[in-house]
């Protein structure tokens, strides 16, 4: 966290401090409004996060479709996010919806989405499976209740 307030004051202010190098946002387990979902887009406009771990933040459907709304395709520093961890956060298949947008539009970078210990029903795993018919990045995907994974 300490390096996206680093990097986003530094987005904002000329400084002699060398650019913040690639790096993992890491939110997990910590109670997140839908709200502050919306926050996290704007750190990834400006900082090269190319990783966001945000498991257990209890974003739900609306932070799930704030944070895919505002989600920058292209940042100032030119890093794209590589890895997205959604577990465990009450994302239904509207939620999947949402988040399906990234998958389907990311600019060739998502490696890894993590989607597991979400209630997605049988329509979520439907617009997981479209998704993917548009993306050729993605090579790991969490899915299911027990973080199973399903190499693509």
């Amino acid at each position: 966290v300490i390096r996206a307030v680093r990097c986003m004051y530094e987005s904002k202010h000329s400084g002699p401090a060398p650019p913040v190098q690639p790096f993992t946002l890491n939110m997990n387990w910590n109670s997140l409004s839908p709200y502050d979902a919306l926050c996290v887009t704007h750190v990834l406009s400006c900082c090269p996060v190319s990783e966001l771990e945000m498991s257990c933040c209890s974003i739900g459907n609306k932070g799930a479709e704030l944070l895919v709304k505002h989600y920058p395709n292209k940042n100032t520093t030119g890093q794209l996010l590589e890895e997205l961890d959604l577990s465990h956060n009450g994302l239904t298949s509207e939620g999947m919806e949402h988040v399906m947008k990234i998958v389907r539009t990311s600019s060739a970078a998502l490696r890894v989405l993590n989607v597991s210990g979400n209630p997605i029903s049988d329509d979520g795993m439907a617009l997981i499976s479209e998704a993917l018919k548009h993306n050729t990045s993605l090579t790991l995907l969490g899915v299911g209740g027990e973080n199973k994974k399903c190499h693509i």
